[in-house]
């Protein structure tokens, strides 16, 4: 069984744009369903669905955080934010000598903040 959740946005094209930034591929535009698109990136496939009126806002309750596999993918996400001008804040998490990791935090068009975790650069200091 996979997850695949779908975000309510206002402009399911700037969004995908968005995350077009970061790597993740379409997946599907269609006639079948108008207002919908879908990205991938590994494993994880996202539906952007344009929002009608009385649908709810995506923006609570959940934090939208995907896991990358290295400092140096954390990295080109700082530097892409850099590059296309995005509003970013790098948040450092670090629990006793075992655990040390940096965040982005970036806004995406339709308001919600999307977290890029980095490894555990503690353990890799360790190796």
């Amino acid at each position: 069984m996979q997850l695949h959740p779908i975000m309510y946005v206002a402009d399911q094209y700037a969004e995908r744009s968005f995350y077009e930034l970061f790597g993740f591929q379409r997946v599907y535009e269609g006639d079948e369903f108008p207002g919908f698109l879908a990205i991938r990136h590994g494993e994880a496939i996202i539906g952007l669905q344009r929002a009608s009126p009385g649908q709810p806002a995506y923006s609570d309750g959940l934090r939208w955080q995907f896991e990358l596999g290295t400092a140096d993918e954390l990295d080109g996400v700082i530097a892409t934010c850099r590059t296309h001008g995005l509003e970013h804040e790098v948040v450092t998490e670090q629990g006793g000598d075992r655990f040390l990791r940096r965040l982005v935090a970036v806004r995406s068009p339709c308001g919600v903040t999307v977290w890029f975790e980095g490894a555990d650069e503690a353990a890799t200091a360790v190796s």
